[in-house]
């Protein structure tokens, strides 16, 4: 995640995958301010005439975060609050918005007051937190790596067979074959 201090109660931030998106989503907090470009649709309002589909404008809002939801199969996190600010004068102020964080798209994020965590969070730079899940069974193995929102799962089967029919199946040749797949 792209990083900058831009006073002592605002960051730009700018997410690069996944695993960033789970990381603002840690961060944001309601009544936090997120100060971004995004679109918003104007409707002309003339006198006797037919309403209008509006038109879709960009500007750049400021609004107070009343809702955060993290959609992790489209990697985005949709803010909704309160205007507080635009660089518009079509837009009016306390009206709902909803703001949607993308990767590689910034935005500032204003606090009252960042925690010595939160702030830490933000600067984390590099340091990507890996899982990997393993589950085995006789002759068996799942193996999963969680990065960001997305588990990619992979899968070893060796089958052995029973009491019945002669088998080769080695047990330390298939914990050989796991940790090679690891």
């Amino acid at each position: 995640m792209i990083t900058k201090t831009l006073d002592e109660n605002t960051i730009s931030l700018m997410p690069e995958d996944s695993d960033d998106l789970l990381t603002i989503r840690r961060i944001l907090k309601i009544d936090d301010k997120i100060i971004g470009e995004t679109t918003r649709v104007i409707k002309q309002d003339k006198e006797y005439a037919r309403p209008d589909k509006g038109e879709r404008v960009h500007v750049r809002l400021a609004i107070k975060v009343e809702k955060i939801s993290l959609d992790n199969v489209l990697d985005r996190i949709r803010v909704g609050g309160t205007i507080l600010e635009s660089n518009n004068e079509s837009v009016p102020h306390g009206t709902h918005h909803s703001f949607t964080i993308k990767i590689d798209e910034g935005f500032n994020l204003v606090k009252k007051k960042w925690s010595g965590f939160e702030k830490k969070l933000a600067k984390s730079k590099g340091k990507k937190t890996k899982f990997i899940l393993i589950a085995i069974d006789t002759g068996d193995c799942g193996i999963g790596g969680l990065k960001g929102t997305h588990l990619h799962y992979y899968q070893i089967c060796i089958r052995f067979k029973g009491k019945r029919y002669k088998s080769s199946f080695k047990i330390e040749k298939f914990f050989d074959d796991v940790v090679g797949e690891i």
